[in-house]
């Protein structure tokens, strides 16, 4: 039953990378989501209503002419984070929650190495569901003392980037604080135990914040070498790929 839920969720992780390459492509421009657009190659597909720009499911073409390779590596990407994601949550409900997060972080990684920026459309609506979720698998699993620490770490890890934000805002935007409500709520949720309700929670948005700014030092540096420019450069992809990180080992980490 386990490798059906891992199988089912990466080909999931391919639909749903399809559907995020209109997001990346679209919202931070507020596009409208559906029908063609001067610039992009060919018209989103439409999935029962969902707008999609599918690369794999096209076999990388259309019309002749080449999609573009980044729709290719968000779709491989998302298939693969799925995937890791089922691997370790397979026997649990709490996978479903955990995929949405990962659809966002994936979603706000892409863009803000584009753009440097993280919309709001993107943020706010996955904490919205992510909020509903939590709840609702919290209910399924008799675990409801679990979300006030979803609070404490969505509170913990917004007022820690927050207060960096204005102490030094041209190295953390303030997209990176909003979405650090979304990576601290799942945080906070996954550290919760009886025995550290409080401390659970901080050490887990305490090991992602680390891990962030190691990835994100380390990835700032290295732009600076291969450009011999001093600049800003995106922080959200290493806060990202820091979560995503700490939620895979959150079992473990929170003992």
């Amino acid at each position: 039953m386990h490798a059906a839920v891992v199988v089912g969720s990466a080909v999931l992780g391919l639909l749903v990378g399809s559907v995020l390459n209109v997001l990346i492509d679209r919202v931070p421009d507020r596009a409208a989501l559906r029908g063609p657009r001067e610039g992009e190659p060919i018209a989103p597909r439409s999935w029962a209503g969902v707008p999609a720009q599918p690369w794999v499911l096209r076999g990388g073409q259309a019309g002749g002419a080449a999609l573009p390779h980044r729709w290719l590596w968000v779709e491989v990407v998302t298939v693969t984070v799925f995937a890791q994601l089922a691997v370790r949550y397979g026997d649990s409900s709490a996978l479903l929650p955990l995929l949405v997060l990962a659809g966002c972080l994936v979603t706000v990684s892409v863009i803000d190495l584009q753009v440097q920026r993280i919309p709001d459309r993107i943020t706010f609506p996955t904490l919205a569901i992510a909020l509903l979720l939590i709840i609702a698998v919290s209910v399924q699993q008799d675990l409801t003392d679990s979300l006030p620490a979803a609070l404490i770490g969505s509170g913990a890890y917004f007022g820690f980037l927050f207060v960096t934000h204005l102490v030094y805002p041209a190295g953390m935007g303030f997209g990176d604080v909003k979405l650090a409500l979304v990576m601290g709520l799942y945080l906070g949720w996954l550290g919760w135990t009886p025995l550290y309700p409080v401390a659970g929670p901080l050490r887990l948005v305490f090991y992602a914040l680390m891990i962030g700014c190691v990835i994100g030092v380390a990835f700032g540096l290295g732009v600076q070498v291969v450009t011999k420019k001093r600049g800003a450069f995106p922080f959200g992809p290493a806060l990202a790929l820091g979560c995503f990180v700490v939620v895979l080992f959150a079992v473990d980490l929170r003992v």
